[in-house]
């Protein structure tokens, strides 16, 4: 794991809400969502209330046409899913954080 996905972790996984964590795995071992071009989440969440939560980190230096994309799978994912789950991508220190970074509250629900 690296810094940025250590303190990703450490702030979200430690909520009271959040039942488990598990740092996915990648290419074929773990979950990923299907795309042109897989994409393996770097962490699956369940809160107590029984939604999972999918969470991709990525340095600033990944802001990039790729990072694009596996957020529009996400996002795609999110809304075909339905209610009880969610996708996050975060960037490391880009101002305003922007893709769903900013919205903490749904992932204390």
């Amino acid at each position: 794991m690296n810094g940025l996905e250590e303190r990703v972790i450490m702030k979200i996984g430690t909520k009271p809400n959040i039942e488990f964590w598990h740092r996915n795995l990648d290419r074929a071992k773990g979950y990923f969502l299907n795309g042109f071009v897989n994409h393996y989440p770097y962490f699956i969440l369940k809160t107590t209330s029984r939604r999972i939560i999918l969470i991709e980190t990525r340095g600033d230096d990944r802001d990039n046409p790729d990072s694009e994309r596996k957020c529009r799978l996400g996002n795609n994912w999110e809304s075909q899913a339905g209610q009880g789950f969610s996708y996050f991508m975060i960037l490391d220190k880009k101002e305003g954080r922007r893709l769903y970074a900013g919205q903490s509250q749904r992932i204390n629900r």
